[in-house]
């Protein structure tokens, strides 16, 4: 699998993806940062004049099923579009990132919700096969308590493992499975994190109107013995259950000490269409 990191915040991310010998890494934007593989965009003086006046990039080597991952409030989304041209041979899927909007002004505002729901309508349309929206607020209240020194790392280490998490066991046999069916519509997602112990769960993005959602279950050796488990895990999942909303859940056996609940929301419905 391609990961392709767009600016400075999707870079950052994608540069986590190294640690993992299932990715190839590339890394679009105005600054080498010593990124291993770089491809160089000309600074532009606007979020219009980076699509008006993108140059089209060296993507021969990023073949196959690709991540791209970018958040909309900086200028340099405004080429997105045009590279998703480049990349339409390919399946592509996106992970976008929501920045803190008291921090933001009201022209960067404006570029992110363009291209936050632009996105969100490619997927709609079939162009992309996901867009899986994180906020960086929502990480924060999971990752907790950390150093202004290591807060970016934490962050964008968590949505990094996360994400690969969910690729891995998604291309693995599981134990056992019991999925809802998937529809076409049902584009839009976010990722979440599930407590084993209490069954608390923490979403990276506030999703509304959620139509499917999944669980993948990481279960040690020890807790594989319990007898119980699958009621457990059953109970767990009938309790997320509502009216238009479907709940699936597949187990994994690991070898880690700990158990852990790794989680995808689905929906149909555009997010803060109609927001201000």
């Amino acid at each position: 699998m391609n990961i392709v990191g767009l600016g400075n915040a999707g870079c950052q991310i994608a540069k986590n993806f190294e640690n993992y010998e299932q990715y190839k890494v590339f890394y679009i934007d105005v600054e080498n940062k010593a990124y291993p593989t770089f491809l160089p965009v000309e600074i532009q003086n606007s979020h219009e004049d980076y699509e008006k006046k993108y140059k089209k990039l060296n993507l021969n080597n990023c073949k196959g099923e690709t991540t791209l991952i970018l958040g909309g409030s900086g200028k340099i989304s405004g080429c997105v579009l045009r590279l998703l041209e480049q990349l339409q041979k390919s399946p592509i899927k996106i992970i976008y990132i929501k920045s803190d909007e008291t921090t933001m002004s009201e022209l960067t505002k404006t570029r992110d919700k363009i291209v936050f729901g632009v996105l969100q309508e490619y997927a709609r349309s079939n162009i992309l096969e996901k867009v899986y929206l994180v906020s960086n607020k929502s990480v924060e209240s999971i990752v907790g308590d950390v150093t202004i020194k290591d807060y970016w790392d934490e962050i964008n280490n968590i949505i990094s493992s996360t994400y690969h998490m969910i690729n891995v066991f998604e291309k693995t046999e599981p134990l056992l499975v019991n999925y809802p069916n998937m529809k076409e519509t049902i584009k839009v997602g976010t990722f979440g994190v599930v407590n084993f112990e209490t069954g608390k769960e923490r979403t990276f993005y506030d999703l509304q109107f959620p139509r499917i959602k999944k669980y993948f279950y990481g279960i040690n050796k020890e807790t594989m013995n319990d007898k119980k488990i699958l009621s457990k895990i059953r109970d767990f999942a009938n309790s997320k259950r509502e009216e238009k909303l479907d709940v699936g859940f597949s187990i994994y056996p690991t070898d880690y000490d700990d158990n852990y609940i790794y989680s995808v929301h689905y929906a149909s419905y555009i997010q803060e269409q109609n927001s201000d």
